[in-house]
């Protein structure tokens, strides 16, 4: 297994084999794959973003971080590729990691939750939970 920063050729691979990555892989930011022999079987997308409040802060956005096929879930695959992601916030002097997540993605938020992100619900005008912000201040 080898966690390790992704390149052009990853994403590209990633873009054919998963399209609908298209929607969540930008242009720019940093791309975390996780790699058994020559396979993707996981990646983490994210971008460093200034903070959306006014202060002189940047965080590093993660849009996006799977790992498949499913049986490979629940294995640390995601959280070592958290740590990668972490190091690199850190040397880009961001003040935080941030991220979204669905309501409905239980074992999503698990993962955050045990890797120390606090978990702030999104609340609808309806009165409804859609989901989360997730962050951990660095």
């Amino acid at each position: 297994m080898n966690i390790r920063l992704g390149n052009e050729v990853d994403r590209s691979l990633i873009l054919t084999n998963y399209p609908y990555t298209v929607n969540v892989l930008g242009d720019s930011g940093y791309l975390i794959v996780a790699q058994q022999k020559n396979d993707i079987i996981g990646f983490c997308w994210a971008f460093k973003r200034p903070i959306p409040a006014p202060i002189e802060q940047c965080e590093m956005f993660i849009n996006v971080i799977e790992v498949f096929p499913e049986e490979l879930r629940c294995q640390g695959l995601a959280t070592q590729m958290l740590a990668e992601i972490k190091k690199i916030a850190i040397k880009e002097s961001c003040y935080q990691l941030r991220a979204y997540c669905d309501i409905r993605n239980v074992p999503s938020h698990c993962l955050w939750v045990k890797n120390g992100y606090g978990i702030s619900p999104v609340k609808m005008p309806d009165d409804t939970i859609a989901g989360s912000f997730v962050t951990l201040v660095l």
